[in-house]
């Protein structure tokens, strides 16, 4: 199977789910609505390191990837997270170029970095020869890194030309707060940083990765060469159960049909 990893440095065209609650029957339906990963946030959903694990064995069996958002680009827990078997990790808050490659090293096993080396889940504890497994997760574990901070926008042309990143990742939320004016996502500003991400990813040959509030935005988003897409089990809970209400209210509003009591 080609990793999501690959799929994303091909230029593909992927959508994700943001996960906040530690569900799996959710991820399973990710899977069967077509969706090519989930990310576990960790950062602002309620997932420990046993729900993680939980979820990336339902991801697996549904055939759909799971990327694991940090609770911070530094965090301790980034080697673990892989250990369950985890597709990729994004990085949240990342500050730096400096930040990215310190990240970056403990993703990666030697010698492109650190991390710690164990019987897990990700090598069937072991039963994969070793050697094998850190060649392939080298290889095949996707790194995200979140341009949100007015450091990583510094920093972008850096960042992007990182061997170690493959998706540059804009949530729209923290960039509109470090630009100075939050949730103000309509501005100039904020455009040009949007269109300055997409590009130094082209240039790079890495893929622009954006959280997207309106499926109405995706085909813009595109055109300015966007192709890692996510939206949020809460967003799609929210969609959904508004249109329901609004088609029971347009049944309250409307006049008595014939027949009816």
């Amino acid at each position: 199977m080609t990793s999501l990893r690959a799929r994303a440095r091909a230029g593909e065209t992927l959508l994700g789910c943001f996960l906040t609650w530690p569900t799996s029957g959710v991820v399973e339906l990710a899977a069967i609505a077509g969706f090519d990963f989930v990310v576990l946030d960790v950062e602002h959903g309620f997932f420990s390191i046993e729900s993680v694990a939980s979820a990336v064995v339902a991801a697996d069996g549904a055939g759909i990837g799971a990327i694991v958002r940090a609770p911070t680009a530094l965090s301790e827990e980034l080697g673990r997270y892989l250990d369950t078997g985890a597709a990729g990790t994004l990085l949240p808050r990342v500050e730096s170029v400096a930040m990215a490659r310190a990240a970056i090293v403990a993703l990666k096993f030697a010698p492109a970095g650190k991390r710690g080396l164990g019987g897990v889940r990700a090598n069937r504890y072991s039963t994969v020869p070793l050697a094998d497994f850190v060649r392939g997760a080298n290889e095949d574990t996707l790194v995200a890194v979140q341009i949100e901070r007015q450091g990583a926008l510094a920093d972008l042309p850096a960042i992007a030309d990182e061997p170690g990143v493959d998706v540059l990742f804009v949530g729209p939320n923290d960039l509109s707060q470090a630009l100075g004016a939050p949730g103000d996502t309509g501005s100039e500003r904020f455009r040009a940083e949007i269109a300055r991400v997409a590009s130094e990813a082209a240039r790079a040959g890495k893929s622009a990765g954006i959280m997207v509030a309106r499926r109405e935005d995706i085909a813009g988003l595109s055109r300015q060469g966007y192709r890692f897409f996510t939206t949020s089990d809460r967003a799609l809970l929210l969609e959904s159960g508004r249109r329901w209400k609004d088609a029971v209210s347009a049944e309250r509003a409307a006049p008595t049909r014939s027949g009816r009591q």
